[in-house]
């Protein structure tokens, strides 16, 4: 374990709530493994026991670790953070993020056909009801643990005669090198003019509870992309569903 660094400014609570942070981040403990007691603390680290509690009770209200009556504090499975901004210039997206923090990426593809899209996707799309799309869902996994589902539709008018010749690899990414629009311009020659993301909390139903290894009523992030190509014509319509309890999405803003 580190030590506090007492000739530093920084509160002490808040340096051993960084110590034990970079403690769980390199699974020292888990769900099965308790932290040290509030004593144990204490004494390893030569501070009071209202120091040790205020670093816990952050813990706790961040989501970090949970209190467990008669057995002690254990750490939570942690989190994927996405920040879709940064992350693409430094870490090649969300894969390149889980693997620069130590965890294997990996995509499913679960289904793919080609019929009349949904009500929302068919008004996203700004598409008719005779018109026609490529729907696929792909699994998200983080060292093997279902994270999130898509569900992406691209409508045939505008994916062409190349949609036809689309391999499954092409709709996957991660594992195989590719980010999550890559398969539009690559494989499908279309010209990415912009996206626009929305983030919404909602609950997971029975359908994602299935394929995500969770339980209908659980939280989670609905997160919905439009593509358009640069004429502003809309080219693809991605609706993911992430699990609450495991993932997070982060976003920056340069204010100066």
């Amino acid at each position: 374990m580190g030590d506090l660094d007492r000739s530093q400014p920084l509160p002490y609570y808040y340096q051993l709530k960084r110590i034990l942070l970079d403690l769980i981040d390199s699974r020292e403990w888990d769900d099965t493994t308790p932290l040290p007691t509030e004593r144990e603390l204490q004494e390893r680290y030569q501070v009071s026991r209202s120091v040790v509690r205020q670093a816990l009770n952050e813990l706790v209200h961040e989501g970090y670790v949970v209190r467990q009556q008669g057995r002690g504090t254990f750490a939570l499975p942690r989190k994927v953070r996405h920040n879709p901004q940064p992350d693409r210039v430094m870490t090649n997206g969300l894969s390149g993020f889980l693997k620069v923090h130590g965890m294997t990426s990996s995509t499913r593809l679960l289904s793919r056909e080609v019929h009349a899209p949904d009500a929302v996707a068919a008004a996203s799309l700004e598409l008719s009801e005779n018109d026609k799309v490529l729907r696929f869902e792909r699994l998200r996994l983080a060292d093997g643990v279902p994270i999130g589902l898509h569900t992406v539709s691209v409508p045939l008018a505008a994916a062409g005669p190349n949609v036809e010749a689309l391999a499954d690899d092409d709709l996957l990414y991660g594992e195989v090198g590719h980010a999550s629009m890559d398969y539009l311009h690559e494989r499908l020659g279309l010209a990415i003019g912009s996206s626009s993301r929305t983030i919404a909390a909602t609950l997971i139903d029975a359908h994602h509870a299935r394929v995500l290894e969770s339980h209908a009523g659980a939280p989670a992030l609905r997160v919905r992309r439009i593509v358009r190509d640069v004429h502003g014509r809309p080219i693809e319509y991605f609706d993911a569903i992430y699990c609450g309890e495991l993932f997070e999405y982060s976003l920056e803003f340069d204010h100066t």
